[in-house]
């Protein structure tokens, strides 16, 4: 039976989990949840279901396999790397995994905290110091890659794919961020041209947005980029 991944019916912290499971050529099912209009936003869809799949950490995205079951993103994407060898094979490569996933996710819950905010004025607030902190963080990213074509030299991994995304939605928030860094420009270029990624990015099935629902002030709507 397909493993099934469950989460809200945006790319979200989904996509770099859609992405490792692509790669790795692994058919799967997705449970996505449906929020409710606004003003109230209503998770029932989700909640009802909740405390239901016998989850240690009730939460999306959630991944079930028979009796494996997995909540948290990070977790979810070394499970796979484990299983399907997109993870790294000896110590020197751990370290370096360990470092640029969290300096990615990092990056990541920085775009989520400034654009999950309850009003336009807060945004607008929030956005000038987010593009900032972006600069400096694109920066060391562009140098720890460097020359390599992947994160760990010429063999892509999950942390790719989680650093993909990332980048995806950054560009999209701001094009003329990444302009600085030729090497993320070719490296998104490189992610996308990889058969199993390529595929799916022409497929029917998916789309560049919704990034977040309609509570974040940005990547609910192709409209809202970029600024």
């Amino acid at each position: 039976m397909a493993p099934l991944i469950g989460y809200w019916n945006v790319r979200g912290n989904l996509e770099s989990i859609i992405l490792t499971l692509k790669q790795a050529k692994v058919s799967f099912k997705v449970r996505r949840y449906k929020l409710g209009d606004a003003p109230d936003f209503d998770k029932s869809d989700w909640l009802n279901e909740k405390y239901k799949l016998g989850l240690d950490y009730p939460n999306v995205p959630y991944y079930i396999d028979g009796d494996i079951k997995i909540t948290q993103t990070l977790a979810i994407l070394r499970y796979l790397a484990r299983k399907h060898d997109l993870g790294p094979r000896n110590d020197a490569e751990a370290i370096r995994s360990d470092i640029v996933e969290q300096g990615i996710f990092e990056m990541m819950n920085s775009l989520w905290t400034a654009t999950h905010v309850e009003t336009d004025q807060e945004f607008e607030k929030c956005r000038p110091g987010f593009e900032t902190y972006l600069v400096e963080k694109l920066a060391h990213t562009a140098n720890v890659l460097g020359s390599n074509k992947f994160v760990l030299g010429d063999r892509v991994t999950y942390v790719d794919f989680l650093l993909y995304t990332t980048l995806d939605y950054i560009r999209l928030f701001k094009p003329s961020s990444i302009d600085p860094h030729a090497n993320l420009k070719s490296y998104l270029d490189r992610i996308e041209a990889l058969p199993e990624i390529n595929k799916y990015y022409k497929s029917e099935g998916f789309s560049r947005f919704p990034i977040t629902y309609e509570i974040a002030k940005w990547g609910n709507l192709e409209k809202n980029a970029p600024f």
